[in-house]
């Protein structure tokens, strides 16, 4: 499975929703905009830059074969976005996403934590994981966009006025957890919106749930 081809189904996705998507040369240029020498950082190779509405994504495939090489190749992203967010606008900066497609090998436990460690880096953007079952791509796409900013899982619930209040709340609570909060931290977080109204507070008492 390649970038061009999660490209591809991300487009007819985004088109499915009426989101515009246009593929963007620029996100894999080597240079910054504005200079005219390339880069002397090492980058990736074979990277498809899209655009989906205001969310910028630079898609890129990456092996699971061991920490080093995955690392390797997370720094190699890292400066391919770094380069590309010079040709997005500042308010397309903070939705920047890489979306990594990748191959699998190994025993099953070593590629789950090497997945677990490439999306829990945030440190330029936010990183996404696609794991393409040949046996069942379609069911393996569709559990990927359930967790991209495509999902719309209130597109799939029946509509009810008078919901409980605690109904909502275990809707939320999914929610986080598919984004990868722990089930006890996801509780807290609910717990903690509710009742505390500061916005400073807030920030550090839901970052310190999460070391709980």
């Amino acid at each position: 499975m390649t970038p061009s081809i999660l490209a591809g189904l991300l487009a007819e996705t985004a088109a499915a929703q009426g989101w515009t998507a246009t593929i963007e040369p620029d996100f894999t240029a080597t240079a910054f905009r504005g200079h005219g020498e390339d880069s002397t950082a090492a980058l990736p190779q074979g990277g498809i830059g899209l655009r989906i509405g205001q969310y910028p994504i630079l898609i890129l495939a990456i092996g699971l074969n061991n920490r080093d090489n995955l690392i390797k190749r997370l720094r190699e992203a890292h400066n391919q976005m770094i380069i590309a967010r010079s040709y997005m606008s500042a308010a397309e900066v903070i939705n920047a996403h890489i979306m990594l497609v990748a191959e699998t090998s190994g025993t099953e436990a070593d590629w789950h934590q090497l997945v677990d460690l490439a999306q829990r880096d945030e440190n330029v953007c936010r990183k996404l994981v696609w794991l393409p079952d040949s046996r069942a791509l379609d069911a393996s796409y569709a559990g990927f966009v359930a967790r991209t900013f495509l999902a719309r899982p209130w597109l799939w619930l029946d509509p009810v006025t008078d919901a409980p209040l605690d109904h909502n709340h275990r809707l939320v609570q999914t929610i986080l957890e598919k984004e990868g909060l722990s089930k006890k931290s996801a509780e807290t977080w609910v717990k903690l919106a509710e009742t505390v109204a500061e916005p400073d507070e807030l920030v550090q008492r839901l970052a310190a749930s999460m070391e709980l």
